[in-house]
């Protein structure tokens, strides 16, 4: 997720900020869990099994690469939010992109489960295509790549996308989720060190 033309952040870290550890451990417990974490980097993974920007998730089979890695077929992402790069010929971007994306990869059988603004105003917010859309009650803080450190001065709205195989869309239901229950059940979660690398990058955070 990245910050938009107002923000301050240097435009190396914009594209880089990582789900607080209790968001995504609650969302893994009060929705289902995922086992690849879909746009991360050997920096910022919150599971051991992870796509880079250099594979593209955008061109990888998803259900093919979680075989290879030996885990189910479920993707977390939390996308980087820039417009996308037309100037490229290999699409590696953009949230239309990316939706369509999961939406194929659902009827192939794999899950995922989106953590984005919430902005359904948008010719590319997923109503269409995702089985479930959760907006989230409460602002949603993110960490810095830069600082290390939750910045929990987020100005917009934020929502969860789930697609999900054999769910197929009429048109997503928008339903709430409150944010402070999904913190709740994250730290929970993390205390009882059931996700190691999410357990380890909360401890990181509280250092």
């Amino acid at each position: 997720m990245i910050l938009d033309h107002r923000s301050n952040t240097a435009k190396e870290h914009r594209d880089t900020w990582r789900t607080d550890p209790r968001m995504i451990a609650g969302l893994f417990e009060l929705l289902r869990p995922c086992y690849i974490d879909g746009c991360a980097s050997d920096e910022n993974h919150l599971l051991p099994e992870y796509f880079t920007k250099q594979e593209n998730c955008l061109q990888l089979n998803w259900g093919l690469e979680a075989k290879k890695r030996g885990v189910p077929p479920a993707v977390y992402v939390n996308p980087p939010f820039s417009k996308e790069d037309t100037t490229v010929a290999t699409p590696y971007n953009g949230m239309a992109n990316f939706f369509r994306k999961a939406r194929a990869e659902a009827e192939r059988g794999v899950y995922s489960q989106w953590l984005f603004r919430a902005r359904p105003g948008e010719g590319w917010f997923p109503w269409l295509l995702a089985s479930r859309i959760w907006f989230i009650v409460g602002r949603v803080g993110f960490v810095s790549s830069e600082t290390l450190k939750l910045d929990d001065q987020q100005t917009e709205n934020h929502c969860v996308a789930e697609f999900i195989p054999d769910e197929l869309p009429f048109m997503a239901t928008g339903l709430a989720l409150n944010r402070d229950d999904i913190i709740s059940a994250g730290e929970k979660v993390i205390t009882k060190g059931k996700y190691p690398i999410i357990t380890a990058r909360y401890a990181q955070l509280m250092s």
